[in-house]
């Protein structure tokens, strides 16, 4: 069973989003804000803030000291 993001993910963590765009995916750097089940708030590099409940949309930075 596949784990709830307010499970993986704590404020403060260090995380990587996908965003899609006429069929090409890139990964925004950003940091976990809070939680709001069934989700988490990410406020990427740019400032901006995103609602993320798709697990596959969202992984560890890879440079973050904890990537899991």
């Amino acid at each position: 069973m596949v784990k709830r993001l307010v499970e993986q993910y704590r404020p403060g963590d260090a995380v990587e989003v996908m965003f899609e765009l006429g069929g090409d995916a890139t990964w925004q750097r950003g940091q976990v804000v809070k939680h709001q089940p069934p989700g988490v708030w990410v406020r990427t590099d740019d400032g901006r803030l995103w609602f993320v409940t798709n697990t596959r949309r969202i992984r560890p930075s890879a440079d973050a000291p904890n990537a899991r």
